[in-house]
Order: C-alpha cells, then structure tokens, then sequence
C-alpha cells in the first residue's frame, strides 16, 4: 500500500499534494520515505500541533529531517483562511521553496486530507511565481476536486491574488 500523492508538474520541480503523512493506513515513516523516493525535499505542513497530536504525528518534522528532507510549518485551521501569523511564517519560507523549484526539486504540501488548505499552499507558491488564479485552481482541482470550495478560502484567494 502506498500513502496517496498528486503531483502538479512545473517548468522546474513539482508540487506534491497528498493527505498528512501516517494518517491513511501507511506509517508516517513508510510515507515519508516514499515522498522522499518520488523526488520531494521539502515537506510543508498546515496543520497545527494539536491537529498533528490528534492523528497521532507528532513526530512528523523528526521523520522528514532524519531523512534529509527540510520542514517548513505554517499552519492554517482547517476550513479557515489563513491568518497573520501564517504570512509571517510564509514570507520566511517562500524563498526557500522557490528555491527548490529552481533546483528542479518537488516540494510535498499537505493538510490533513491534502485539499483544503493544500490548495491554499499551492496558490500561495503559484500566484508567486507569476500564475493565474483560474489556471491555478483548474490545474489543483484536476487533482485534488475538494480544494478551493469553501467560500472564505476563495474570498481569501482572490483578495491575495488582486494584491
């Protein structure tokens, strides 16, 4: 069994969109090794700590960095726009995710059942590399069909993308 992943192919790298590692019958190393064997170097997270405790991942970021992966935290509450403290966090990160790309690397971007707020993961990173919304959320809904469909996720969106 393998944990399930959607890859969103860019000029240079990819983004992984997939459930929390160790939450869909597959261990959270088992998962972690196989995000690691598709090509990903950088996990990003959107759950909080309480959300991680309560599936039993607490020890995700020692997972992803005993493997030589980077872990980057921004957590957002579920069904929520992200708030302040996420673009603090996100302004901190960006570069080392554009970074990764340039580097044709694959970044893996997950919630807790990689919809959501992954979606919101991805239009962050994609809006700042200079795409469209529409094509944006076209391209992650091909993959993941429940991103992008809670009315205060895309409000919060589009305000983002008409900065």
């Amino acid at each position: 069994m393998t944990h399930p992943t959607w890859r969103l192919p860019l000029e240079k790298g990819g983004l992984i969109l997939t459930p929390c590692p160790g939450t869909k019958q597959v261990t959270l190393r088992d998962s972690i090794a196989q995000l690691k064997t598709q090509g990903v170097t950088v996990v990003v997270t959107a759950l909080s700590q309480d959300e991680m405790h309560a599936q039993g991942v607490n020890d995700l970021a020692a997972h992803v960095e005993a493997l030589g992966l980077q872990w980057f935290h921004t957590p957002i509450a579920d069904d929520c726009a992200p708030d302040d403290a996420f673009h603090a966090r996100w302004q901190h990160i960006s570069p080392s995710l554009h970074q990764a790309l340039k580097r044709g690397e694959d970044i893996a971007m997950h919630c807790l059942g990689g919809s959501g707020r992954t979606g919101l993961l991805a239009a962050h990173l994609l809006l700042e590399k200079g795409w469209q919304l529409d094509d944006i959320i076209t391209h992650v809904q091909a993959l993941r069909p429940g991103a992008f469909t809670k009315e205060n996720q895309l409000v919060y969106i589009r305000d983002i993308a008409n900065q």
